[in-house]
């Protein structure tokens, strides 16, 4: 019988000790990675492409895969409305801020992700309109692959995306140089 009840007790400290580790541990620890992960998905520097290439597509007109690209890319936390375009192969995206609110570098290096990410993975799509509340900006296929001089869907390998899209962003004359390149139709909304 003390053989049992020793059993029991043992049982139950570490069944206690158990459920401690996980609720003060396990579960904060996981909730945080989730948080970071999520932040990271904010950042050009940090995005995960991978977490995209599910809305790989032919054509531009669907717009609940549109909407659920745009949501998955860098300023995904910004509020937004979208109006598609199917038969000039145009997409909109009016942010609800401004670019002097969120930053210059990050709203560049953002559209250059953001329109590279757009162009390599939906297959008709010629033009971006990024309207913000102070600034607009139109980023076309042509001049995002004659900046990166290839097919821009080439560029989805996930090593290829870090070291020829996402590493280069860190560097500020290159986002600067870029956004000449392909950002060249910004002008002030009235």
């Amino acid at each position: 019988m003390k053989t049992r009840n020793m059993i029991i007790m043992v049982l139950l400290v570490l069944g206690i000790g158990l459920f401690a580790v996980v609720q003060g541990w396990i579960i904060p620890q996981k909730e945080q990675n989730e948080q970071r992960y999520i932040t990271e998905q904010q950042d050009p520097l940090t995005h995960d492409i991978g977490n995209v290439l599910k809305f790989k597509s032919k054509y531009m007109g669907d717009f609940s895969n549109f909407d659920h690209l745009i949501s998955s890319l860098p300023l995904n936390h910004i509020e937004r409305t979208y109006q598609l375009y199917s038969d000039q192969l145009t997409a909109q995206i009016n942010y609800k801020d401004t670019v002097s609110g969120i930053g210059r570098t990050m709203v560049e290096q953002s559209l250059i992700y953001n329109a590279t990410a757009a162009f390599a993975l939906i297959d008709n799509l010629n033009t971006i309109n990024f309207d913000f509340m102070d600034l607009d900006y139109q980023v076309t296929r042509q001049d995002v692959e004659s900046w990166y001089g290839v097919t821009v869907s080439t560029l989805l390998d996930e090593d290829t995306w870090r070291t020829k899209v996402q590493e280069q962003l860190d560097d500020e004359e290159y986002v600067l140089n870029c956004s000449k390149a392909i950002l060249i139709n910004a002008y002030f909304s009235d």
